[in-house]
């Protein structure tokens, strides 16, 4: 029986040590705004993401992201995690919902507010 409770606390002190280190990783795709998400939560605009920092609206805008904003062609904004600000705005991400200088919420890479409807960002497959 020794053998096996020693096994056990082996095993449990295992399992605690990579949801320690694992849990931070899967939380982190939602820890900043994509550009998907900038694009259709904060610009309220459809997209193409034309690649991983790179966008291009339907109204025509080039987006691009540093990591730490977005320069459009019409401005750039700042981020900090989940808050973006520029051009006389500030919009914050809460799960699914976009809030502050507009307001949307994201289902799936759809995005709708109650005045201007709804848009879409999407990414093409590219194939190598």
């Amino acid at each position: 029986m020794d053998g096996f409770r020693v096994e056990t606390f082996y095993m449990k002190a295992i399992l605690i040590a990579m949801a320690v280190l694992v849990a931070p990783v899967m939380g982190e795709d939602d820890e900043e705004i994509s550009i998907g998400d900038f694009a259709g939560g904060v610009l309220g605009k459809s997209a193409i993401i034309t690649g991983r920092n790179t966008a291009v609206t339907s109204d025509g805008k080039f987006i691009c992201s540093n990591g730490r904003g977005f320069a459009t062609s019409g401005g750039y904004y700042g981020a900090n995690g989940k808050q973006v600000f520029g051009n006389g705005k500030l919009v914050v991400k809460s799960g699914s919902f976009f809030y502050g200088g507009s307001s949307s919420w994201k289902n799936g890479n759809s995005y709708f507010d109650g005045e201007k409807g709804s848009w879409i960002t999407s990414k093409p497959k590219i194939v190598d």
